[in-house]
C-alpha cells in the first residue's frame, strides 16, 4: 500500500508538494483552481516528499530515504515568494526535516550508510525556522496564521499581516519542533519563541474553569470564538502540552496539561461522547455534532494513563466507521454524518495504535485490518489513494495529503509490526502531531518515571503501565467496550439505549446519568430541536409569488439574513475561488457560487468584493437534499471579521429547483429568512396555538376533500362544479420530484368562514395531502 501511494507521488507528482491521485499530476500552487485555505500547505517545497522523510526509515526502506534525502538536499528551495501556513508549515515541513535530519543522523552513527550526510536537512530547517519567526512580530507574541517565505509578514510584497486572529491549536503547536530545532543548533530564539505563545494561551484561559477557545485575537489576546473542545481549532494545543513534558522534561507543561484535562473531563468529556460547550458557561454542551480531528484524544488518554474513558471514546469511533466505512469529517451524536468528506486522516489509527501499544488487545489488531481494507476497496486508485468526497456515495476527491504519508501508513505499520523488525528503537522517540519522530534525549531534565505513588498520582503522570492500570485482568478493555459497542444497530442511523444495570444492583449517580444521556440520543427532551434551525430561501417573483420555499443552511460568519427582496444572479466562475468575471452583473444582486474547490469564506470574499448583496451556497454532492441530509453550520477561516453580507447554504436538489427558475424566467427575486413568509398572510404578534392551527386545517381539508376526489396523477385542472364554492382560484403546478418523493403542488386562495388567505397543498401519488399554512 506504501509502495502504491509514495510510488505514485514519486513517479507523476515530484517535485509537485502533492499529488492528484485521478487526474496522476501533481498539484502546483498557482497551476490548479484555488481550493482557498487547504492550498495554505502548499509551498512549492516539494511537501509530500520531505512529510515521508521518517516515515521511510520506520518502514525499513532505506535505500529509499538515502534517495530522498538526496532529492530534498539538491532540489528544494525555501525562498519562495508564497504565502504559507505557518502551523502547517511548522508540523509538516519544518516537523519533517527535523525527522529526516534525525534519521539520517542515526543511519550515519550506525555505519549503515549516507555517509556522505552532512547536517544538511537541519541546515534547511534551521532556514525554515527563520523564515517562520516573523509571524510571530505581534503585541501579544501569538503568531500570525500565514507568512510570506520570501518577504516575511509585514513588508509590502508579502500579501499577508492583515489578519486579526488565529486558532488556539495554530497558536499551541510550535513548541515540540521549536525547541527541537533550538537545542539541535544551540539557538534559543525558537524554543522561546514557541514557549511565549503558550504562555499567553495559558494565561488567557479561563481561569474560573481552565477551558480555552478556539480562535483568539492574535493582537490583543481576546477570544474570537469561545467554543471549547478537543477537535479542531484547539486538538493538538493540549497534545503538545502533554509532549512538551514527555520530551523536554519541564514539569510546567505537565501542570497546564493537568489543568486543562480536569476540566475536559468535567465538562466536555459525557463519554463516549466529546462535545464542545462554552468557555464561559461549559455545563451546557453548544453543539450536537463532533469533528474527526478529536479522534487523537484517546491517543492522548493513552499517553497520561487514562484508558477507561480512551477505551469509551475510541469504541464510539470505531463503531461510526463500521457504519460509514471511514470516520465522517464530522458527525452528529446520534452518529449521522454531517460533513461526509474524508480526506484519509490518520487520528483514529493513531489511537488504535497507542491503544494496542498500551493493552496488546489483539482487538485493535482487528481494527487496524478494518482501516487497511477500507483503504483498499474504497479509496485505492490507479495514481495512489483518493480522498473521499462523500462516505455516503463513495465519491473521490483529487487530492491525497502529505500526511497520508507521513501519518497513517507510519501508524499502520507500527500497528502489525514487532520491535524487532524496525530499525529504530520506537520508545526513544515522541511523536509530533504529524507523526514525525524527536529523540527524547533532547531533554536536558528528564525526571524518571514516578515508582511508589497513589492511584490519583499515577493518573497525574507520565509513563503509563499497563499492569498498574489494570493487572492480571485481560477482559479489563472488553468489559469497558462491550457497554458501548452496539450504540449502533441495524436500521436508521441513530443511537440505540443498549446500556442495562444487572439484577438486583444498586445504580450510581453517574451511571444513572450516563444511561439518561444515552436514551436522550433516541428521545431528546421535550421542546428541545435538535440540530441547527433551517433558513429559507423563499422565491418570491413572479409566477413563484413565495409559493417555492428552499430549506437552507446558516453560516457562522457574515452578517444577519436581510428581509429585503434580492435578485439572484449565477456567479462566474461557478467556484467562486478566483477573481468575479461577471462583478458588473454580481453587483446588488443575491450571488448563486457552488461548493468546492475553497473554502467558503474565500468564496464569500471574492463576491463581497465584485459588490454582491448576499450569498447562496449551493452543495456540490450530487442529489442531496435536506429531507435526507444533516443541516450544518458553514464555518469560516479563522479571518472572517470582514465578510459582512448574508449566506446560506443550500443541498444540491434545492438548489438546483434555484437554479431552473432562474434559466427558465431569467429575474427571479428571493427573500432570506428565518421563516417564510406567505403572500396574504397577516402579521400578527402572536402564533396561532395548536388548537388554533388543527382547527383551521380541518376546515381547509373539509373544504378540499371534494376536489381532491377528482385529482389524478396527471394533475389535472378540476371541473369548475368540483371547486368548493369558496374558492377563489385553484392552480397546480407540474408534478415534479422533490428528493425522492413525486409529488403535485397545489395553490388555493380562500375565503372560508373561519380562515382566509394563501395556502399551498402537496398532493402525494396516493391522493394523502401535507399543507402549510
Amino acid at each position: 500500500m506504501f509502495d502504491h501511494a509514495y510510488g505514485s507521488y514519486m513517479k507523476h507528482a515530484y517535485p509537485a508538494d502533492e499529488l492528484m491521485p485521478l487526474s496522476c499530476r501533481g498539484r502546483v500552487r498557482g497551476m490548479e483552481p484555488s481550493r482557498g485555505d487547504v492550498d495554505d500547505a502548499l509551498g512549492k517545497f516539494s511537501l509530500t516528499l520531505i512529510d515521508t522523510l521518517d516515515t521511510l526509515v520506520v518502514l525499513n526502506k532505506l535505500d529509499e530515504f538515502e534517495d530522498a534525502v538526496r532529492k530534498v538536499v539538491l532540489d528544494v528551495r525555501l525562498d519562495n515568494d508564497v504565502v504559507v501556513s505557518v502551523f502547517e508549515t511548522n508540523i509538516r515541513v519544518l516537523g519533517g526535516l527535523l525527522g529526516g535530519h534525525i534519521m539520517a543522523d542515526m543511519l550515519k552513527a550506525q555505519s549503515v550508510r549516507l555517509q556522505w550526510y552532512k547536517g544538511e536537512l537541519l541546515h534547511l530547517a534551521r532556514d525554515l525556522g527563520y523564515r517562520l519567526l516573523p509571524a510571530f512580530n505581534t503585541t501579544s507574541g501569538l503568531p500570525y496564521p500565514r507568512v510570506n517565505l520570501r518577504y516575511g509578514v509585514l513588508s509590502p510584497n508579502s500579501r499577508t499581516g492583515t489578519e486579526l486572529d488565529t486558532c488556539t491549536a495554530c497558536a499551541g503547536t510550535m513548541i515540540l519542533e521549536f525547541a527541537a530545532l533550538s537545542r539541535l543548533t544551540q539557538e534559543t530564539v525558537f524554543e522561546d519563541t514557541a514557549r511565549r505563545a503558550l504562555d499567553v494561551l495559558w494565561e488567557k484561559r479561563q481561569k474560573g474553569n481552565d477551558l480555552v477557545g478556539t480562535v483568539i485575537n492574535i493582537h490583543n489576546g481576546d477570544w474570537v470564538r469561545r467554543d471549547s473542545g478537543v477537535g479542531a481549532g484547539i486538538d493538538s494545543y493540549y497534545e503538545y502540552l502533554m509532549k512538551a513534558y514527555i520530551l523536554l522534561g519541564d514539569d510546567t507543561y505537565l501542570e497546564r496539561f493537568n489543568a486543562h484535562y480536569v476540566a475536559i473531563m468535567k465538562y466536555i468529556s459525557q463519554p463516549p461522547l466529546l462535545l464542545n460547550v462554552h468557555m464561559h458557561n461549559p455545563t451546557i454542551s453548544i453543539r450536537s455534532w463532533m469533528d474527526s480531528l478529536l479522534a487523537f484524544f484517546p491517543g492522548l488518554q493513552v499517553l497520561r494513563g487514562d484508558l477507561k474513558p480512551a477505551i469509551e471514546t475510541h469504541e464510539m469511533l470505531y463503531q461510526v466507521t463500521k457504519q460509514h466505512k471511514f470516520l465522517p469529517e464530522a458527525f452528529t451524536s446520534d452518529f449521522a454524518v454531517y460533513w461526509a468528506q474524508h480526506p484519509l486522516r490518520p487520528e483514529f489509527a493513531e489511537s488504535t495504535y497507542f491503544l494496542y501499544k498500551a493493552t496488546r488487545d489483539p482487538y485493535y489488531l482487528q481494527v487496524g485490518k478494518s482501516i487497511v481494507e477500507s483503504l483498499n476497496e474504497y479509496a485505492r486508485v490507479a495514481c495512489g489513494f483518493a480522498a473521499v468526497q462523500d462516505v455516503r456515495t463513495g465519491r473521490h476527491e483529487d487530492r491525497m495529503d502529505s500526511f497520508f504519508l507521513a501519518e497513517m501508513f507510519k501508524y499502520l505499520y507500527l500497528l502489525f509490526s514487532e520491535k524487532r523488525d524496525l530499525p529504530l528503537d520506537i520508545d526513544d522517540y515522541i511523536f509530533t502531531t504529524e507523526a514525525h519522530l524527536l529523540p527524547l534525549s533532547l531533554a536536558t531534565a528528564r525526571p524518571p518515571c514516578p515508582r511508589n505513588m497513589t492511584v490519583q498520582e499515577i493518573f497525574t503522570r507520565s509513563c503509563p503501565s499497563t499492569q498498574t492500570l489494570f493487572p492480571n485482568n485481560p477482559t479489563f478493555t472488553r468489559t469497558i467496550r462491550d457497554a458501548h459497542k452496539q450504540l449502533l444497530q441495524p436500521g436508521p442511523a441513530r443511537a440505540r439505549t443498549v446500556l442495562s444495570l444487572p439484577p438486583q444492583q444498586e445504580a450510581s449517580p453517574l451511571g444513572l446519568f450516563s444511561l439518561k444521556f444515552i436514551t436522550e440520543l433516541v428521545d431528546p427532551p421535550a421542546g428541545e430541536q435538535p440540530g441547527i434551525s433551517p433558513l429559507a430561501v423563499q422565491v418570491i417573483s413572479p409566477p413563484f409569488f413565495g409559493r417555492v420555499v428552499l430549506t437552507a443552511g446558516p453560516a457562522q460568519f457574515g452578517m444577519d439574513l436581510t428581509k429585503q427582496e434580492h435578485g439572484v444572479v449565477l456567479s462566474e466562475p461557478y467556484q467562486a475561488c478566483a477573481a468575479i468575471s461577471n462583478w458588473k452583473e454580481v453587483q446588488g444582486k443575491m450571488a448563486l457560487a457552488q461548493r468546492g474547490e475553497c473554502m467558503f469564506a474565500t468564496k464569500a470574499r471574492n463576491l463581497q468584493e465584485a459588490g454582491a448583496s448576499g450569498v447562496i451556497f449551493i452543495d456540490n454532492a450530487e442529489g442531496s437534499c435536506s429531507e435526507e441530509m444533516v443541516l450544518f453550520q458553514m464555518v469560516g477561516d479563522g479571518s472572517t471579521g470582514n465578510i459582512v453580507i448574508p449566506l446560506v447554504f443550500l443541498f444540491q436538489k434545492e438548489g438546483q429547483v434555484l437554479l431552473d427558475a432562474l434559466s427558465q424566467h431569467r429575474n427571479v427575486d428571493v427573500l432570506l429568512a428565518t421563516k417564510p413568509m406567505f403572500l396574504g398572510e397577516e402579521k400578527t404578534d402572536q402564533p396561532l396555538s395548536a388548537s388554533q392551527l388543527h382547527e383551521a386545517a380541518t376546515e381547509i381539508l373539509e373544504a378540499v376533500s371534494p376536489a381532491l376526489q377528482e385529482l389524478e396523477a396527471s394533475c389535472p385542472v378540476p371541473p369548475v362544479e368540483a371547486a368548493p364554492r369558496a374558492w377563489k382560484k385553484w392552480k397546480c403546478c407540474t408534478p415534479t420530484v422533490y428528493c425522492s418523493a413525486r409529488v403535485t403542488v397545489c395553490r388555493v386562495e380562500t375565503q372560508l368562514p373561519k380562515t382566509s388567505g394563501t395556502f399551498m397543498f402537496v398532493i402525494w401519488r396516493k391522493g394523502k395531502v401535507a399543507f402549510s399554512c
